[in-house]
């Protein structure tokens, strides 16, 4: 519980400061690869005592989170939100590639 309410604050942040669609998006996959990334850490790194305890405590993705704390309907609606995020994300990435060529 207390990782969605880390991920909606930094979210609220985003939002405040710089208030565009596109950040919004952005912020949503920065925090998702980080999370990824914290768990290929934790995966591949033996990390003992309270940072290893606080390690544990992260989730694995924005998926996990939602499958954790939801369930149902509502979880296979958010789900398929963050699925239309990331295509939001990818066409993003790929109209930025063909613009700098």
């Amino acid at each position: 519980m207390e990782a969605i309410i880390i991920i909606l604050i930094i979210l609220i942040l985003v939002l405040l400061f710089k208030r565009t669609f596109s950040s919004a998006i952005y912020a949503i996959v920065i925090v998702d690869i980080f999370l990824r990334l914290i768990d290929f850490l934790r995966g591949y790194i033996r990390i003992t005592g309270e940072i290893g305890n606080f390690f544990n405590m992260i989730p694995a993705s924005l998926n996990a989170v939602i499958s954790h704390t939801t369930s149902g309907v509502f979880e296979t609606i958010l789900l398929w939100a963050i699925f239309i995020v990331y295509i939001i994300f990818e066409y993003y990435i790929i109209s930025t590639f063909i613009k700098k060529r």
